[in-house]
């Protein structure tokens, strides 16, 4: 479709030549003398580019420009004139004039600018339909958005913001997120503030905000940085998903595949899930055991996050990290002098932790001096620093992990009996995952997204023979294991499906013998878990177990295997 160009100028030869010039570009071409024919025109036709002079009698060029600008036509102005000077210039500028000419007008010239404004119209246009679909999306979206910059302004949010979290955009658009009153615990504020801190994407799973109006809601938030190419970061998108009517059902159901960060939907994991929930409101001593990698330091970080100290700070000691003098010292802190090296006072970790919770990983490395001195921070609920006898009191919650059996170190002295009972007043101990392998599908599809998302790849599963090899794995190293081998495999896969040949040479030398050699509940819960796996594909579940489709069907017939 060819263009359509609009002259205005009061001297007929001059717009003969500009007419002259465009006619032989192939354009279509409206000339006038006046800024009233030009409005018919304008309001006639659907016109590309006005060319007009800035004298026309008694109106201007800029007067066409105001009136382009109150019709918010995407419509380039380009102006010219004899007489150029300073302040006409500023005034077509000011007012969004495209360019600026002087005359005479050079044909060479004329032309370059024409197709420059149509390309620039071009790009207008795209970049108006693409913000008016995205205005679409964002309005019809049924998850809370709301954008802010690096400041913590907001700069923008969509209608569901209201509804989820109890304000409209008109209340929060230009203010800052942390001034806003807030109507729930607030834990979205810090979820931005960390991945502006961090520059990278957050996500918080099904947990209850404990908003004021809306009880019992439950949501899902994600946060995404905004890069700016230039300063780093220039704000973040985060994104709230009322997910109060899954967690319902899943409460009903009394099965969650998530929790906080927690994942696994086995009856072992989900019975953690409930002691969790019991501990949330008391300070009671929680002592974590379980093997390395099960993920202790994550029920840790759900105690806090759904307790009533969720928004005071979560403190963690890695107790085997640190030499006994230094340990000491990041726990309770110290004075200047107190020791060689000790230039200037120090802060503990308690004190740190004041009002939260303190969370020490691997308690079983302390030694008995430390222990000692843990023992009167959780009956007293004070220390001092290393150099000072002036006793600190806090209020903190004290949880602890091992995956030392500790009651053998009591046996051999190396621990003490009444810290030990301090400690354990609630045990909670998590499964190794070679006791919930059911779980193995829903970590792996967790760190398939997470790790997607990290290297920026497009895997979108493990293959039939990987899935056999990680179920008849015995993971030595739980959880972490896992993820670990899919980061590996992440590394070395360039496919869309991860196969055998990505995995670590140890894994390729696994026996992949069929899971039903096993007890008879055992043998259920192996076939009804790969059936579900494979959504209820006979033939694909008799390749998984490595028995022929016929025994399958013999199988769900023996054991009466009903769809849950």
């Amino acid at each position: 479709m060819k263009a359509k160009i609009l002259i205005i100028d009061d001297e007929k030869s001059i717009r003969f030549t500009i007419k002259e010039f465009l006619l032989k570009e192939g354009y279509d071409v409206f000339a006038t003398e006046n800024f009233d024919e030009a409005l018919k025109i304008i309001n006639t036709e659907y016109i590309d580019i006005i060319l007009a002079d800035i004298v026309l009698g008694d109106k201007t060029g800029i007067d066409v420009l105001r009136k382009v600008n109150e019709k918010r036509l995407n419509c380039p102005v380009v102006l010219f004139t004899g007489y150029p000077n300073i302040e006409s210039a500023s005034e077509a500028v000011r007012l969004g004039a495209y360019d600026y000419m002087a005359k005479p007008i050079k044909k060479e010239a004329l032309l370059h600018i024409v197709r420059m404004a149509l390309r620039h119209k071009t790009l207008v246009e795209e970049k108006n339909k693409s913000r008016a679909n995205l205005e679409a999306i964002f309005k019809s979206v049924k998850d809370a958005i709301i954008t802010v910059d690096k400041d913590l302004k907001v700069i923008e949010a969509n209608e569901a913001a209201k509804t989820i979290c109890g304000f409209s955009r008109n209340e929060i658009i230009g203010r800052s997120f942390d001034s806003i009153p807030k109507t729930c615990c607030g834990q979205c504020i810090e979820a931005i503030k960390k991945t502006i801190l961090e520059k990278q994407p957050l996500e918080i799973y099904r947990s209850e905000c404990k908003h004021k109006i809306r009880k019992g809601q439950v949501v899902s938030l994600n946060t995404f940085p905004l890069i700016d190419h230039v300063d780093g970061i220039s704000g973040c998108v985060v994104v709230i998903k009322d997910e109060t009517h899954i967690a319902d059902l899943e409460n009903e159901l009394k099965e969650r595949q998530r929790f906080f960060n927690i994942i696994g939907k086995d009856e072992k994991i989900q019975e953690i899930y409930s002691f969790i929930e019991n501990l949330y409101n008391v300070d009671t001593t929680v002592l974590i055991t379980g093997e390395s990698g099960t993920g202790k330091g994550l029920v840790a970080e759900a105690l806090h996050n759904g307790g009533v100290r969720h928004q005071e700070p979560f403190v963690k000691v890695n107790c085997s990290a640190l030499p006994e003098t230094l340990l000491e010292s990041e726990l309770f802190g110290h004075v200047r002098g107190a020791f060689t090296g000790a230039v200037t006072d120090k802060v503990g970790r308690f004190k740190k932790a004041d009002g939260g919770t303190v969370f020490l990983d691997e308690i079983g490395d302390v030694s008995l001096s430390v222990q000692q001195r843990l023992l009167r921070v959780l009956q007293e609920k004070e220390f001092e620093r290393i150099g000072e006898s002036t006793p600190i009191k806090v209020d903190v919650r004290i949880v602890a992990a091992t995956n030392q059996n500790l009651q053998e170190k009591l046996r051999r002295g190396i621990f003490r009996e009444d810290l030990y009972y301090r400690l354990k007043v609630f045990e909670l101990t998590l499964p190794p995952l070679r006791d919930r392998r059911k779980d193995i599908p829903l970590l792996v599809e967790h760190f398939i997204r997470k790790f997607n998302q990290k290297l920026k790849k497009n895997i979108n599963d493990i293959s039939n023979d990987v899935y056999k090899i990680f179920m008849n794995y015995d993971w030595p190293g739980n959880i972490r294991e896992l993820e670990n081998t899919i980061e590996y495999c992440f590394i070395t896969c360039n496919k869309t499906v991860i196969t055998v040949e990505d995995l670590p040479n140890e894994f390729r030398e696994i026996k992949t013998a069929p899971f039903v050699n096993g007890k008879n509940n055992d043998e259920y819960n192996a076939i009804l878990q790969v059936l579900e796996k494979t959504r209820w594909n006979k033939t694909r579940a008799a390749c998984l177990l490595g028995i022929t489709r016929r025994s399958v069907y013999n199988k769900i017939k023996k054991f009466n295997i009903q769809p849950k």
